[in-house]
């Protein structure tokens, strides 16, 4: 009878000793947390655009190097290619590009406090500016003049192109492994200024995408963290 009592009184302690550990490690983090410390880089690669490519024969992707400040703030800059080979099946105009774009920013946890400094999974805000500058070539078929009647074609090759635009948005990051996380993005994109050729429009801006006004545009990305000391 003596041995049961002390058997189940020890088992009594261990998960009040673990839950105290735990809350002891909890304190230290919070105490520890510091809003503007540097927390490590993560690279990451864009795999939503390659597989868009197969579907829509435009191709938009880059990678990525972000740095990691108080596992709130993160500023990226971002390098990809945008590639586009396509003609329309109505009027018959070809357009072809292709061309690296930039983009830097910052994305911004929502999760990260005094008391949770460091979240394994999060929704974060997204802000970016973009710029590309490109050549694109522009063929058409035969276009008959209402007027005189004469057809003509033409046949348009290394058009200088520019735009600059703004993207806002929001996207949820993962943990899947130690150094390793997944996450997807939304983003509204806002063409700032652009830069056509004289006698044409450019229809496709790499990293922009189509040649409106304003559009929208997600991404998935594998992305993998490269610490700089151990995290807070």
């Amino acid at each position: 009878m003596l041995s049961y009592i002390l058997l189940s009184s020890l088992l009594l302690l261990v998960p009040t000793k673990s839950l105290g550990e735990e809350k002891k490690g909890d304190i230290a983090e919070e105490n520890n947390y510091k809003f503007f410390s540097f927390n490590g880089m993560s690279l990451s690669v864009d795999a939503f655009g390659a597989v868009n490519y197969l579907i829509s024969k435009n191709l938009s992707s880059e990678v990525a190097l972000e740095f990691n400040i108080g596992n709130r703030l993160y500023p990226i800059a971002e390098v990809g290619y945008g590639l586009c080979n396509t003609t329309d099946e109505t009027s018959g105009i070809h357009y072809k590009t292709q061309a690296p774009y930039y983009r830097v920013g910052f994305n911004n946890n929502f999760f990260t406090n005094k008391k949770k400094p460091n979240p394994k999974n999060y929704i974060y805000g997204v802000i970016r500016f973009g710029w590309c500058n490109f050549k694109y070539d522009v063929d058409t078929p035969p276009i008959t003049d209402p007027v005189w009647g004469n057809s003509t074609e033409l046949h348009l090759k290394d058009v200088n192109g520019a735009c600059m635009w703004g993207e806002v948005g929001a996207g949820v990051k993962v943990k899947i492994a130690k150094f390793f996380h997944m996450g997807w993005s939304v983003r509204y994109k806002l063409r700032l200024s652009q830069k056509n050729g004289p006698n044409s429009r450019m229809w496709y801006i790499p990293g922009f995408g189509t040649n409106k006004s304003n559009g929208f545009s997600g991404t998935y990305n594998l992305i993998f963290d490269i610490p700089f000391k151990k995290q807070q």
